[in-house]
């Protein structure tokens, strides 16, 4: 038995570094697929795991600097944080990946998310290069190439891990990104480590034009399924297919050469990777045929939980490709735990801790082909319970109790009871304040709450009923 059929049966740990070292060899995304037949053969005498599949788990590199904002062109990067002209909402890629995790965020966490999807998706729809800065790595400054600086001011440290565990978990379409992370407490900016392969915007465009000419012939090949349940099982077995599963990964390079973590690993290059990029492929596929995917991870494994017909089950590509067979597709928490060896491969990381959903049921064909959860992000179903008072002149003051759930409220305002030619103000919290009013003027107010979602539109809850303040 080869190491590929050892890992998936349990008989030992399935690690993943964080870091892995190598060459990646550009190649066409419509090349045909060069394996070694070492990943075809079994030996049955073979009882010994290989020494690169031992070792470090997954481990993102976290690198604290004192002057990070003095440390890049923080000019041009602010520009480019505070350019309201580049929207999520207009782009190809920004629903490529899921909005699960991104849900149970708090708003605050929910603008870092946002702000860390704006700046991956500029670089993957665009051409600019990518930014650098310094870092100390084990007494060594090294250079390493990162998103632009986006601030965390109001978050906690812990807070902007769990939001960047979240977003690089959630959105594997942004090939390019490491599982890496800069940041300063002195400034509170933070930003996301790149592969450096994509740095130039010209070569990324290239990459990205494979990338995406590939997705489109499976997303082809998929939307020909007619259920939920065919065409995951379709995604299952196209990144089966596709994908093998890399033996020999080096452990000792945190520049992490040949993409570990990455699904490009999986998809261009050598198509050859480890749980992660395995991971990471099945979700993007299914994100991109509207099933509900994440990715998580113990300390030394990557796997998928999918939703179908409103019920969560387990997806580990990996294993199942190892061993040949389909055990591992649609089980429960207590199955996989149940396959495990004493690397506890399926415990989940403390980050995935009241995160991640439970799979409890077992797969039931009708029931997963059934009628699905509604939206991840839905309209707050509750109405702010608004009075409007006047204590000053020109002014009056719509008060009301903040709703759970809710990032957000409109509020809009008129001289009749028709609201027409309604003006309207947005605020995260109240009191809100209406300035510049007619005194001695009777005014009609009303509001309503909104979820941010992924692509930081506003999904609104109904109006309140209308109330009516006179200006002093």
């Amino acid at each position: 038995m080869n190491a590929k059929q050892l890992i998936a049966t349990g008989m030992a740990a399935l690690m993943l570094s964080g870091s892995a070292a190598g060459s990646a060899e550009q190649v066409s995304a419509q090349t045909p697929r060069q394996e070694t037949e070492l990943y075809h053969k079994t030996d049955p005498q073979t009882q010994e795991l290989p020494l690169k599949t031992q070792g470090q788990g997954i481990q993102t590199e976290f690198y604290q600097v004192d002057d990070l904002l003095e440390r890049t062109a923080i000019n041009s990067l602010k520009k480019i944080q505070l350019d309201t002209s580049y929207s999520l909402a207009d782009s190809l890629w920004a629903d490529s990946g899921s909005d699960y995790y991104f849900s149970l965020l708090q708003t605050e966490e929910k603008k870092l998310y946002l702000n860390l999807k704006k700046q991956a998706d500029r670089y993957l729809t665009g051409t600019e290069a990518f930014q650098t800065t310094s870092v100390d790595r084990n007494g060594e400054a090294v250079t390493v190439y990162i998103l632009p600086l986006i601030s965390y001011e109001g978050l906690t440290t812990d807070q902007m891990k769990r939001v960047f565990y979240c977003f690089m978990y959630e959105n594997p379409q942004y090939y390019f990104m490491r599982n890496a992370v800069v940041y300063s407490e002195n400034t509170n900016r933070m930003t996301v480590g790149l592969y450096e392969v994509f740095a130039d915007g010209a070569a990324r465009a290239e990459y990205t034009n494979q990338f995406a000419q590939q997705l489109q012939t499976w997303d082809e090949q998929i939307s020909s399924a007619q259920t939920v349940p065919e065409k995951e099982q379709l995604i299952h077995k196209i990144v089966r297919d596709h994908v093998a599963y890399n033996e020999t990964m080096a452990t000792d390079d945190p520049d992490d050469k040949e993409m570990s973590q990455s699904c490009i690993s999986a998809v261009l290059f050598e198509k050859k990777t480890v749980c992660a990029g395995y991971a990471q492929l099945f979700s993007l596929l299914c994100g991109r045929a509207g099933i509900t995917c994440i990715t998580v991870t113990s300390p030394g494994h990557a796997w998928n939980k999918v939703r179908m017909g409103n019920i969560w089950y387990n997806v580990d590509c990996t294993w199942n490709d190892c061993r040949g067979q389909d055990l591992f597709l649609n089980v429960t928490d207590e199955q996989l735990l149940a396959a495990d060896t004493e690397a506890s491969e399926h415990t989940l990381s403390e980050e995935w801790t009241d995160t991640a959903p439970a799979c409890t049921e077992t797969f039931d064909p009708e029931q997963a082909g059934g009628e699905d959860a509604p939206a991840n992000v839905l309209p707050p179903d509750q109405t702010p319970d608004i009075s409007l008072s006047g204590t000053e002149a020109g002014k009056l003051t719509a008060a009301f109790e903040a709703l759970e759930g809710c990032d957000g409220y409109e509020l809009q305002y008129s001289q009749n009871s028709a609201m027409d030619a309604a003006e309207q103000i947005e605020a995260e919290t109240a009191p809100m304040e209406l300035n510049g009013l007619k005194s001695g003027q009777a005014y009609y107010a009303r509001a309503r709450a909104y979820r941010l979602d992924s692509n930081g539109e506003r999904v609104y809850g109904a109006f309140s009923q209308k109330v009516k303040g006179t200006v002093l």
